[in-house]
């Protein structure tokens, strides 16, 4: 009866061990997209009540192994940084089974912050208005996004100031209204006159080829030209009225006549005293308007 019981004893506790120990899962976690490994991914195994009861890691080659602490019905559940988790099951094992499973995970999609994605939609916008490849030409002085981010001026004509051959001017004295002149290409008295400015390729103000008096303080005087002497200039729309800087996307500026490229009058009299050619953040969807 002794020898009987310690039998039974014996058979028991190996069917015990066994079940503590025998239950194995195993397999490999993969990139639904791609089918490569994910490594660092993170298995569990959970009870139907979804309790936690074994973890691991996965490695270089997305394998993971799970030890069930007793036979029953599981879920496992995988997850990983960047991939919407996946819980699968349930899982029937008994006593000694080896059960094996390849999983497959669906990345996240990626979401931009919004101000890289503006920065993003003003970079192609400049390019495919040939900014860029205008700049690459090496004609004229070019004010990039993040030149117009870096210098942060309050108005246009803060950015095109600091220029070379550009001068800020007052109108009708104090600074409430200012204007961007520059030296025209043909005048050998030196003046400064007013050019021709562009928005999204549209003319903002024609310019003219007056040469301007300018006073000690730098305020605009009398007109004086070959064609309209002892004239007092006709000032169009302020430059500063586009928009403030955060709006504009990049400016292009070109001194004299000879500079000017041909989709903005080319070397023409129209061109005389310069072109500045304004492209706003907002310029491409009034280009989709207009078409």
């Amino acid at each position: 009866m002794r020898v009987t019981v310690l039998l039974a004893t014996i058979l028991l506790g190996a069917m015990l061990f066994s079940g503590a120990a025998g239950q194995r899962l195993q397999g490999q976690l993969l990139d639904v997209n791609s089918d490569q490994p994910i490594g660092a991914g993170i298995l569990t195994l959970l009870t139907e009540n979804g309790v936690r009861m074994a973890t691991a890691v996965t490695d270089e080659e997305g394998h993971w192994v799970l030890e069930a602490p007793r036979p029953g019905h599981y879920y496992i559940e995988a997850k990983r940084l960047g991939y919407q988790p996946r819980i699968d099951g349930p899982v029937d094992l008994k006593i000694g089974d080896d059960w094996t499973s390849v999983y497959r995970l669906q990345p996240l999609a990626v979401r931009m912050d919004p101000v890289e994605v503006s920065a993003r939609a003003t970079e192609r916008y400049l390019e495919l208005t040939g900014f860029y490849d205008r700049q690459r030409a090496d004609f004229g002085h070019y004010i990039t996004p993040d030149d117009i981010e870096m210098r942060q001026g309050g108005r246009i004509t803060e950015l095109l100031a600091p220029l070379p051959g550009v001068r800020l001017v007052s109108v009708g004295g104090g600074l409430s209204r200012r204007q961007i002149q520059m030296r025209g290409s043909h005048l050998s008295q030196g003046g400064l006159c007013r050019p021709r400015v562009f928005v999204d390729g549209l003319i903002y103000n024609r310019g003219d080829s007056r040469i301007l008096g300018v006073d000690d303080w730098g305020n605009a005087t009398t007109a004086t030209s070959a064609d309209a002497v002892g004239t007092t200039t006709t000032y169009e729309l302020d430059i500063d009225d586009i928009a403030h800087p955060s709006s504009i996307a990049g400016i292009e500026v070109y001194r004299s006549a000879a500079q000017v490229p041909v989709r903005f009058g080319g070397g023409s009299i129209q061109t005389q005293c310069g072109v500045i050619v304004i492209w706003t953040k907002a310029g491409h969807t009034r280009q989709r308007g207009r078409r």
